[in-house]
């Protein structure tokens, strides 16, 4: 990994709830630390206590299955992992379908809203990020690398359509709510490295991210080859829709990493 290295010990808390178990950590990405809260299910839904080791990185729960699916989740502008937590209701959805579910937190509250000529790397330390904590879960908690999902909800929708540009090698299929395409990623077409199936959500009554804004990154993903939707939820503004959790995650369940793109 070499410029990335795990922050041992510092700001690795867990907490025990009765169906999961949920770790606050950290991990060093180029000298910067960065956030995650993780919530991994209870084996048969049942609490299982916890299983540190004599000197932990990061304190381990009980291993609820193997190679088990997990979805990485990117919060909205200003939010923290608990915050978007306590407003998409994901924690529940995770207990009852059995996946790991990792939030990661964007640095000051903030996924890059678009891509200023300046700095074109922006997004680098959060692909940095999202890479380091796939290698991390896959190796930690008997994640199966061919079911690492991407959700992201507003800004951290806008967030998950960059990083799927960047990083799709990684990612068996993506979730967009109501996220932009970051400019300038349309301008030219997008050269992903697999093809992963991608679904667009957005309210029709949005008007801080408006359909067409939203439809720009489906129909740029959908130039490059990837197997795309688009669902309009009616009478829904902006926001995670919680209502379609059950659906997310019927689009979710069963996609696998096409072998070949790793």
């Amino acid at each position: 990994m070499g410029i990335l290295s795990l922050l041992v010990g510092a700001f690795a808390t867990w907490s025990w709830q009765p169906q999961a178990t949920v770790v606050h950590g950290s991990i060093i990405i180029d000298g910067e630390p960065r956030e995650y809260r993780l919530v991994a299910p209870s084996v048969d839904k049942r609490a299982e206590g916890f299983i540190p080791s004599v000197f932990p990185s990061h304190p381990t729960p009980a291993k609820p299955n193997h190679n088990i699916p997990v979805i990485f989740a990117l919060h909205g502008a200003l939010d923290t992992v608990d915050e978007m937590a306590a407003y998409t209701e994901l924690d529940r959805l995770a207990i009852e379908k059995g996946f790991l579910l990792v939030y990661l937190q964007g640095r000051m509250l903030n996924w890059p809203p678009f891509i200023p000529p300046e700095n074109p790397g922006i997004y680098e330390p959060d692909a940095k990020f999202f890479n380091a904590m796939c290698d991390f879960v896959v190796r930690e908690y008997d994640v199966d690398p061919q079911r690492i999902y991407l959700l992201g909800v507003s800004q951290g929708g806008a967030a998950a359509n960059a990083l799927t540009a960047m990083c799709s090698d990684q990612i068996a299929a993506t979730v967009v709510g109501c996220g932009w395409l970051p400019d300038p990623l349309g301008d030219s077409p997008l050269q992903t490295a697999n093809k992963c199936p991608m679904l667009f959500l957005v309210g029709d009554r949005d008007r801080q991210v408006p359909p067409a804004m939203v439809r720009k990154g489906y129909e740029a993903f959908e130039r490059a080859g990837h197997p795309v939707e688009f669902r309009m939820i009616e009478g829904f503004g902006h926001g995670w829709p919680r209502r379609e959790n059950e659906r997310v995650w019927e689009f979710l369940e069963g996609k696998r990493l096409e072998k070949g793109s790793e």
